[in-house]
Parts: structure tokens; sequence; C-alpha cells
């Protein structure tokens, strides 16, 4: 009789996981020309023309030590910027406080013509493959019109 509540379980399981992840929403166009791509995007495609810039931003817990990284990134796009900022500026700028999480983020520019996808971990890259997360981007950069 126990073999019945596992299979029930095991079932569960298998059908939450395949409903978990949801289609990722499409990157945004800010102010200047300039791509936003979130935790919402992970898994997506963008579309960019060459001199755009494609900005990824990711939160995560650099006081733990755990940062993004990317890992996977193609030659045509050049890693411009790289920036963070608190996610709750209004309690963790007060003088004395410490810790919280933080957003990472990532300017790449597209410097010529190409398909490729941009992998990302998020890491303690001291320790080498105890990743927290994964992300990633399928990109298509087009000749500037």
């Amino acid at each position: 009789m126990l073999l019945r509540p596992l299979l029930v379980l095991a079932l569960a399981g298998s059908v939450l996981g395949a409903c978990a992840r949801l289609p990722a929403e499409p990157v945004t166009e800010m102010a200047g020309g300039m791509l936003y791509a979130g935790v919402e995007q992970d898994g997506s495609d963008v579309a960019m023309r060459v001199g755009q810039t494609l900005r990824i931003e990711l939160e995560t817990i650099p006081t733990a030590g755990y940062v993004w990284e990317i890992v996977d990134k193609p030659d045509f796009l050049d890693l411009v910027a790289e920036n963070t900022r608190p996610t709750h500026p209004e309690v963790q700028n007060q003088e004395g406080f410490t810790g919280g999480n933080h957003f990472m983020s990532f300017d790449l520019k597209a410097t010529a013509p190409g398909k490729a996808t941009i992998n990302m971990l998020n890491h303690r890259p001291w320790e080498g493959g105890d990743e927290i997360g994964k992300w990633r981007i399928d990109v298509t950069v087009t000749p500037a019109q």
C-alpha cells in the first residue's frame, strides 16, 4: 500500500516540474534604445542591431559570495559595463546596514552580426560547480540600419 502514495507523489512532482517553467517574457526596449532582460526573460530570444546594447540584470546575494558570471558569450558582443545595485536601497543604503540581495547588471554591446546563446551561472566562483541558478538568452544581431 505504500507504493500507491509514492507513485502519486512522483507523478505530481513530474506534472508540477513540467508546469513550473512558464514561457519567457519578451525583452523590453528602454529609453535610448538599450534592451533590458531580467529573470523573466530566461530562455527567451532577443533580436538586436549592431551598435545596440543589451543589459542583463539579475538578483543575487553577493554578501554571501554568490555572483552571476557569464560563462558563454559570443565574440560579437562586448562586455562594456558591469554594475551592482541594492534591491531595497531605502533600507540597504542606511548607515550601518550590511548584507542583503543586490542586482548585478551586465551591458553587452553588439559589434557585429551573429547568432549565439549567452549562458550565465549564479554561484560562488571559487567553489567550482555549486551553482544556485542558471540563466540563458539566445541573441541574434543584424547589421545596423
